[in-house]
């Protein structure tokens, strides 16, 4: 099932030539997505992949002229084997189906689609991220931590932090199997936090999660196994 809070979080570029409905298209999409990015034609789209670096999700129209959507596909994948990607065409050419194949691409939907259609296939471009887990961060057995978001989910449960508690999250993820001291956290949070202050960060932390997957080493640090 679709959780269009995660779609919200996230950054997609969508390329078509057809400014009029592109124009509809990216009216539609900033309902679903905070950054939306428009391309009108293929070489424009590789540019904005190439420039902004946290796009997340691909929508390219099939017919774009000298560089068609298959083509910005298979550039795009030569660079990123994983990121989702999907066709939008007019047509139903059997080349295109087959590359779509080939080019490990989440769907290839028909114009004029719906609404609906829409959020399907992007329910699969986040299966698909989450098959890959570039959805979720797992933290611990049925913990997770979603970057979009910056929530914990609990046995499915989605449980806000705050932004100290999301630092400190995102700081252990990020050295994860590492030892991080009290200074180096204290350092990297700001406004001179205490180690007192820094361990009632830690210990909320610890009691949104329910388990006790943040490991201390006394006068040491914090460690993420």
């Amino acid at each position: 099932m679709l959780d269009l809070d995660y779609l919200k979080k996230m950054t997609i570029l969508y390329a078509d030539d057809d400014e009029v409905l592109r124009v509809s298209t990216v009216n539609t999409l900033k309902t679903l997505f905070d950054n939306v990015y428009s391309a009108e034609n293929g070489t424009h789209a590789i540019d904005i992949f190439n420039k902004y670096k946290e796009i997340q999700i691909i929508m390219l129209d099939v017919k774009m002229g000298d560089v068609s959507g298959i083509d910005v596909a298979k550039y795009i994948r030569k660079i990123d084997k994983n990121i989702p990607i999907f066709l939008v065409s007019s047509y139903s050419e059997t080349q295109d189906l087959i590359d779509a194949v080939r080019l490990n691409l989440v769907d290839y939907l028909r114009k004029p689609f719906t609404f609906r259609e829409l959020l399907r296939t992007f329910d699969r471009c986040l299966e698909k991220m989450q098959e890959q887990k570039n959805l979720f961060h797992n933290i611990c057995e049925n913990v997770n931590y979603c970057p979009f978001t910056k929530q914990i989910i609990v046995n499915n449960e989605k449980i806000p932090l705050s932004k100290n508690e999301i630092f400190a999250m995102e700081l252990l993820i990020a050295k994860r199997g590492e030892m991080i001291s009290y200074r180096f956290f204290a350092n990297a949070i700001g406004d001179d936090v205490s180690e007192i202050a820094l361990k009632n960060i830690i210990s909320r932390l610890r009691k949104k999660i329910q388990k006790d997957c943040i490991k201390n080493v006394a006068k040491i640090g914090y460690l993420l196994p």
